[in-house]
């Protein structure tokens, strides 16, 4: 059992047994160890309790536990409505951005470093080819937040963003349809 510094259990052991077997009529509004907590102290008390109280009571928190073991705690359908809207927002910010662009901004010396064999070579000199591919791959990097490949960068990612959040969602639905019961057919026509 937990220690008794703790004020809830420090307080469990003066509850009289007609409060405690409201912590069992009322499961729904405490946390899982309060009510077992509760059940413990009763149990060693020697107040009887139904094994069906007790297994209804279990069926409750585990199918709360399920609840909130799920990825997203957000219906499928919301899912599906946040992946639109990611969607629509995305793309419109990327058209946006992209009839609005300027053309980039000239070279600050006026040419581009890597024209000149010079700077290459010293690249190579300090780095090694390594350093090439990194300072290559920096420019890469930082030119796609600039003008109009800004437009293509934001509309892939809002692309791939709309499609991850469209996979859970159907993957949360096909997660709740196998985990319902099945029910019998109102009429014999169904």
């Amino acid at each position: 059992m937990t220690p008794l510094d703790d004020p809830f259990y420090a307080r469990l052991l003066t509850l009289s047994d007609a409060e405690l077997c409201i912590y069992l009529q009322q499961y729904a509004h405490y946390k899982v160890e309060a009510v077992h907590a509760a059940l413990a102290e009763l149990r060693i008390r020697g107040v009887y309790v139904s094994e069906a109280t007790v297994a209804e009571i279990d069926r409750y928190f585990t199918r709360h536990k399920q609840q909130r073991m799920r990825p997203f705690h957000l219906a499928p359908r919301h899912l599906r409505w946040l992946s639109y809207g990611t969607f629509i927002i995305g793309l419109g910010l990327a058209v946006l951005l992209y009839v609005t662009a300027a053309a980039p901004p000239p070279y600050p010396l006026g040419y581009d470093p890597f024209t000149s064999k010079k700077y290459v070579h010293e690249l190579e000199l300090y780095g090694g080819k390594i350093n090439i591919l990194a300072v290559e791959l920096q420019q890469w990097l930082a030119s796609l937040w600039r003008g109009k490949a800004l437009a293509y960068t934001i509309a892939v990612l809002t692309l791939m963003l709309a499609s991850l959040l469209w996979f859970i969602a159907s993957r949360v639905a096909s997660f709740r349809e196998t985990q319902a019961t099945p029910q019998a057919p109102s009429d014999a026509w169904s």
